[in-house]
């Protein structure tokens, strides 16, 4: 009998819980503010605990069906920690959220599936020390205040789609416009408390346009320094219209991967641009790149270590950065150049699409400054570096006459018509500043003859001034014929200076096409 009693007191007390079970469901059901304020109760301060800032959420409603509940919401806000000058750092102007009630009443609280719709992120701009985290305190629906080491509060959202998301990126100076990144697609899948989500995502870049589609990590996020928060991935660039940067041309394709943290963002890629163009004047040459880059993603600044490029048959190898400056509007490219195997006729169809004034092997180690501006590339850019031209042949036909004329009389061979289609090399120091080459030296040797020259080039007009002298290994009367060599034989002496055979101190002005090239009799003679 005391077993038969126990049984029947055990079972009604079974009755009774489920019978309060099914009463408060019922309620809850039909009188949904109760749960919404529990459900929006239990999400802030998951909310603030994981985001360890005043999240505020408006607007919220909720159903339950077959034991899963949907919830929707307004207007959620959360603020940046630090800064508070500073916007928040996610806004959300509306959310569709789904998990089941079982979920919500664990630790961790799980979310399977939310939807955010014109959400907006803004990432602060990078902080140079390491700054308090200050703000208000936060406190619990019960107002006990939320300490530290809840920071990384166990809320986990398993699935999260932002299609049309913004990302911006604020600058240090407010007055200027912050970059800006449309996520056309963005899904999130996580992958555990405290761990990295992996996502999937399309988005627009800002300069130059075009639209990147990667996929990898991200996370977990850094609520005292957004630019700290790790990432990682690949990535593909297509269709980026290079117009805007002004100077230059051409559509770039880009892949590779990446990972780091925002602020330093390690890429090894490559880049292909079919039609690439220099200030629209130069030729279209096909350029690709490899290269591996730093990329501080709070601001946009790269830096280049190295860049291999390659065009026509050159191959180029540049490090540097492109790097904004305070109080300057745009980057500056700041390079070293470094060529060793390339074609002279490659760089010059760069600047110009006529042919080029001279062909050979070109090997140059320079250093590039181009600073922003609506100027054009030519007129902007500076470089100092030195050169050297080895096999190289004029394309003139005046040019050429000229060169092969003082081969043969520089070797003491004026008749000897076998001397033809001569090589030159010649190299020196140069400058190039407001579109002119400036050289300090400059030296061009060819069979029987030096000429060591200082002077300018400008690359717009091709107008040529420079001065200096031309040393050839023949005496005056060895370079005429032989019928008349004897008559120029007392003159030898006369020419017979700074250890060549005849010594002639000389100016060459005009054009590339029409050289006007003259005598120094006066420093000849005078001394």
């Amino acid at each position: 009998m005391a077993i038969a009693r126990s049984t029947q007191i055990l079972l009604y007390v079974v009755i009774g819980i489920f019978l309060a079970c099914a009463i408060a469901f019922v309620f809850v059901i039909a009188f949904p503010a109760p749960l919404e304020r529990w459900l929006q109760a239990r999400i802030l301060l998951a909310l603030r605990q994981h985001y360890r800032s005043e999240v505020t959420l408006q607007d919220l409603h909720v159903t339950v069906r077959g034991g899963v509940i949907y919830a929707t919401a307004d207007n959620l806000v959360v603020p940046i920690r630090t800064g508070a000058s500073l916007p928040p750092l996610i806004t959300v102007k509306h959310l569709n959220l789904k998990a089941s009630v079982l979920e919500l009443l664990h630790t961790p609280v799980r979310i399977g599936q939310v939807q955010l719709e014109g959400m907006e992120i803004k990432v602060g701009p990078k902080r140079e020390h390491k700054e308090a985290t200050g703000g208000n305190t936060l406190r619990d629906e019960h107002g006990i205040e939320i300490k530290d080491k809840t920071r990384l509060a166990n809320f986990v959202i398993e699935e999260v789609d932002a299609d049309g998301a913004k990302l911006y990126i604020l600058r240090k100076d407010p007055s200027r416009q912050p970059l800006l990144f449309d996520l056309r697609k963005l899904q999130l899948r996580s992958a555990g408390i405290g761990e990295p989500m992996k996502f999937t995502a399309e988005l627009t870049n800002p300069t130059p346009p075009g639209l990147i589609e990667t996929t990898g990590h991200f996370g977990p996020w850094n609520f005292d320094d957004a630019g700290a928060t790790g990432l990682g991935g690949h990535y593909t660039f297509q269709h980026a219209d290079l117009s805007v940067f002004n100077g230059i041309s051409g559509t770039l394709s880009s892949e590779g991967d990446y990972s780091g943290v925002l602020h330093n963002i390690v890429v090894d890629g490559t880049t292909d641009v079919p039609d690439f163009q220099l200030d629209r004047g130069g030729e279209q040459v096909h350029l690709t790149t490899t290269f591996h880059a730093i990329v501080d993603g709070t601001n946009g600044n790269t830096y280049l270590q190295p860049v291999k490029a390659h065009f026509l048959e050159s191959d180029i190898e540049t490090r540097g950065d492109v790097a904004g400056k305070p109080g300057e509007k745009g980057k500056t490219i700041t390079l070293d150049v470094d060529i060793e195997h390339a074609r002279l006729q490659d760089v010059l169809a760069l600047a110009a699409k006529s042919e080029p004034a001279i062909t050979g092997g070109l090997a140059l180690k320079a250093k590039l400054n181009l600073p922003p501006g609506k100027e054009v590339v030519l007129q902007r850019m500076q470089l100092d570096g030195k050169f050297h031209v080895t096999n190289g042949h004029f394309t003139s036909d005046t040019v050429k006459k000229v060169v092969v004329e003082l081969s043969r009389r520089g070797q003491g061979k004026p008749d000897d018509t076998s001397i033809t289609n001569v090589a030159a090399e010649f190299g020196g120091d140069f400058r190039l500043s407001s579109g002119t080459l400036a050289f300090s030296q400059l030296e061009f040797t060819v069979p029987g003859a030096i000429a060591q020259f200082k002077g300018t080039y400008g690359l717009a007009g091709e107008t040529l001034h420079f001065t200096g002298d031309v040393r050839l290994r023949a005496t005056v009367s060895q370079m005429v014929t032989h019928g008349k060599s004897w008559l120029l034989v007392p003159f030898d002496p006369l020419f017979e200076k700074h250890g060549a055979g005849t010594y002639l101190p000389m100016t060459i002005d005009g054009t590339r096409e029409h050289p006007q090239v003259h005598v120094q009799w006066g420093k000849l003679f005078g001394g």
